[in-house]
């Protein structure tokens, strides 16, 4: 059932918490208003779900939400706070971008000059190479020096850079470009002699406020660092890993929390750190929209300034300012989503919110009894063919469609699916297949005179795939089509085999019966179940944003029958296959 989060935030913006009617704060935590109450409702909602980190609001210099969810540490049962400590992931750039507008207003460098006038070694190819190129991905360079937390040195990893080709004439093209930034922070530690760390903290962070922001300088005041997790697998905390390395430095990997962010925020709005002039300069764009550290984008709200973040180990954040309206969110999250960066999954559901429109709620679950949910785990199949499964992943069920009518069921629950979303999947399929052996044709068909870039995208996709895994590509799977959560668009799901049963997934996206375009960020149809009674649960996808029931028939005897995904009052039940029929039913 549709819900509007308006009415919804009313009510909870007059609950009493330690205050009276409009503010509420918990421990740790402050939510303000109705606005503030919806968003703070949505989140707290979407935690059983798969949501997990803290969120900053703030609407024309007001914070109206500053608060963590779900868990920092899982093992000791430790929640995320306002708090908490979490990694801010390539946000680190702007800070960087920043420490060189610090070094120019100090009149000790200039962007516009060659990196040669501070570097030594610049060989004849990059002599025409300036920090305004680096700052702006324009340089040429390479994307990175090797893994995040692998031992580098300064002088050995600027020497990396500076011996690898470029990949175009600098300024000419955008190629976003981690090292570029690694040399960067270099250029801060030689021309200001300070340890890069130490200057920022000397320069920005401290005259700021921010006392929590850094890698290894800041005194944390017990603070909870938060663990990565992918699925089940945690990956430890920050603190942990090898430091310095120079493949992250300036690039990556910063820790702040969310209050030290807002407290950015107004540093750059008051133009405390940052001259007029420098802050102008930082937020000016110069191609694919960006500036210096800084996303600056013509967004349907005004001009945005933004960045987010990630990682392969659990970690993602983003920073988005609307300054037309003054809206800041800071979102931080500490674990993944369907194995991809977990703000991806949120992003829209938390704008619409802090700017007052519609967003359906995640629904309501009880308390989680999970000592019997292996039970449930299965492979159940529909009367026309198609097939669900149940698995157990982070102590809940997750319910994953294995054809395209079980998908159909799910989102167009009474109604009759749109026949085209077969005939794409067969198309997609096709495009697939082509490209694992190399015809240029069907891409031409689709695309047109983008037929061989698009054929170079997902070739290139699958070399990446190929070399990983050792072994060949050999076909592709059809997850199914769904239609896109972000505007009027489908979104066709596959994944590539190689010869050993390895996979990688990718989708191919459509609009009006023509490709659009192709991302390796590939859905998955699998939605986490929350309980709400012994043998009925509801689900939620994230991404999505669609409220789901399912319900499990029972013998006699307790053992689990059938599956049964429920309309109303109504249900299509999905029969349970027996042990045997489970290697034919998955794809």
């Amino acid at each position: 059932m549709r819900r509007s989060v308006h009415a919804l935030a009313a009510a909870l913006a007059c609950v009493a918490v330690l205050a009276g009617c409009g503010d509420t704060t918990v421990e740790r935590g402050t939510v303000v208003g109705e606005v503030g109450a919806g968003l703070d409702e949505y989140i707290t909602r979407a935690v059983p779900f798969g949501f997990s980190g803290a969120l900053l609001v703030a609407r024309d210099g007001e914070i109206i939400v500053n608060k963590g969810y779900g868990l920092a540490n899982r093992a000791d049962g430790v929640p995320n706070t306002s708090e908490t400590v979490f990694t801010t992931g390539s946000i680190t750039k702007q800070f960087t971008a920043a420490a060189i507008m610090r070094l120019e207003m100090q009149g000790k460098l200039d962007t516009s000059h060659a990196i040669g006038d501070y570097l030594d070694g610049v060989p004849p190819d990059k002599e025409g190479l300036t920090i305004h190129h680096l700052l702006t991905h324009t340089a040429g360079v390479i994307e990175s020096t090797g893994p995040d937390y692998v031992e580098a040195g300064r002088d050995e990893t600027v020497r990396k850079i500076l011996d690898a080709p470029l990949g175009f004439e600098p300024g000419t093209e955008f190629s976003y470009s981690n090292a570029g930034y690694s040399l960067l922070a270099a250029i801060v530690e030689l021309v200001s002699e300070r340890p890069y760390e130490e200057f920022l903290r000397d320069e920005l962070w401290q005259p700021a406020g921010m006392r929590h922001t850094g890698y290894r300088l800041p005194r944390w005041g017990g603070r909870e660092v938060a663990h990565w997790y992918v699925g089940e697998t945690d990956n430890g905390v920050p603190l942990d890993k090898i430091y310095p390395s120079w493949n992250l430095l300036g690039n990556g990997g910063v820790l702040s929390t969310t209050g030290d962010m807002y407290r950015w925020y107004e540093a750059l709005v008051d133009a405390e750190i940052l001259s007029p002039a420098a802050k102008q300069k930082l937020l000016t764009p110069f191609l694919n929209e960006y500036a210096y550290g800084w996303d600056v984008v013509q967004h349907e709200r005004g001009m945005l300034v933004q960045h987010d973040g990630g990682s392969t180990l659990g970690s993602s954040a983003e920073f988005r300012w609307f300054l037309a309206e003054d809206v800041l969110i800071v979102l931080f999250c500490n674990q993944a989503y369907g194995g991809q960066p977990l703000f991806g999954a949120v992003r829209d559901k938390i704008e619409a919110l802090a700017f007052e429109e519609h967003v359906e709620l995640p629904p309501e679950t009880a308390d989680p009894v999970t000592d019997d949910l292996e039970r449930y785990t299965g492979n159940y199949r529909l009367k026309s063919g198609g097939r669900y499964a149940v698995v157990h992943e982070e102590g809940r069920l997750v319910l994953k469609t294995l054809a395209q009518d079980a998908i159909n069921l799910l989102f167009f629950p009474g109604a009759d699916p749109p026949d085209r979303f077969n005939d794409l999947n067969v198309r997609s399929n096709a495009l697939i297949a082509a490209a694992v052996r190399g015809d240029v044709a069907p891409f031409e068909r689709e695309f047109g005179e983008r037929g061989e870039r698009a054929l170079g995208m997902i070739t290139g996709e699958i070399a990446r795939f190929e070399e990983e895994s050792g072994t060949a590509a050999r076909a592709s799977v059809s997850l199914g089509t769904v239609p896109s959560p972000f505007g009027p668009m489908l979104l066709s799901g596959l994944r590539i085999k190689n010869e050993t049963g390895g996979e990688r997934a990718m989708s191919i996206v459509w609009q009006d019966g023509r490709v659009i375009g192709l991302d390796e960020l590939a859905f998955e149809v699998a939605i986490p179940l929350a309980r709400v009674s012994e043998n009925e649960f509801v689900g939620y996808h994230l991404v999505f944003g669609r409220n789901h029931r399912v319900g499990f028939e029972l013998a006699d005897d307790g053992d689990v029958t059938a599956l049964v995904v429920r309309d109303g009052e109504e249900g299509v039940v999905a029969t349970r296959l027996h042990s045997h029929d489970h290697d034919h039913a998955e794809h």
